[in-house]
């Protein structure tokens, strides 16, 4: 399966994960993980997380989303690239 973004491992359970500027905004779908996470944003702007059934929230710089397992969300196209450090809760 391809994903939106590249992604490098730092840890066992830590990704570091960059989303390209120019991403298609079809390829960013709704979806939910097997495992809580802990979302820390490195950069970007005017990105957004959108969780179920709640209106999307933008993503700001060296603030952290806690996102639990099995509930569905999506990110949303800000107008630079996205780094994000994702920390699985195993």
């Amino acid at each position: 399966m391809d994903f939106p973004f590249s992604e490098k491992r730092i840890s066992s359970n830590c990704f570091l994960r960059e989303f390209n500027k120019n991403i298609d905004s079809e390829e960013l779908i709704w979806h939910m993980d097997r495992e809580d996470r802990y979302v820390t944003v490195r950069s970007g702007q005017n990105w957004r997380l959108q969780m179920d059934n709640e209106l999307p929230v933008l993503l700001e710089v060296k603030k952290v989303y806690f996102i639990p397992k099995f509930t569905y969300h999506r990110i949303i196209k800000g107008s630079s690239k996205l780094i994000i450090e994702v920390k699985k809760i195993i």
